[in-house]
């Protein structure tokens, strides 16, 4: 029924716990899951405190980190994983990947790192749930 399951991940609880569901969905229909991280491009540093190279490859960094523990977390419950960091505005960027991959199912966070970046840039989870193609599952 479902052979390519994605997870979006940016470091929250939420998406840890999404993880935790894609692994086992994957288990259930043998997919393989892939996971993404999302650099946010809409939030831009340009000013003599932040150096915006430093803070994106800060942000690189946290998304190997977890894209790595998505890796190990998968593989050791036997799940084939694939993982993908890229940049941009992360509802589009989800969206794009769940075409250019063939994703049959999509999982979820309800919430991402923080409430006032939900409140500010909107809620990609919701932008998901309302234009993905194949079915959202929100944790």
């Amino acid at each position: 029924m479902y052979e390519q399951i994605l997870v979006a991940v940016d470091g929250s609880d939420h998406a840890s716990t999404a993880v935790t569901h894609a692994i086992g969905l994957a288990e259930q229909y043998g997919a393989t899951l892939h996971g993404l991280y999302v650099i946010e491009t809409r939030t831009a540093y340009d000013n003599a405190i932040i150096n915006p190279e430093e803070r994106r490859e800060a942000l690189h960094s946290e998304g190997k980190r977890e894209l790595d523990s998505v890796r190990e977390r998968a593989e050791s419950a036997g799940v084939t994983v694939e993982t993908q960091i890229e940049e941009g505005v992360p509802p589009a960027e989800i969206l794009a990947y769940i075409d250019e991959h063939e994703i049959d199912m999509v999982c979820m966070g309800e919430r991402g790192q923080s409430d006032f970046k939900t409140v500010l840039l909107g809620s990609a989870t919701e932008t998901v749930v309302h234009e993905s193609s194949v079915p959202v599952v929100v944790v």
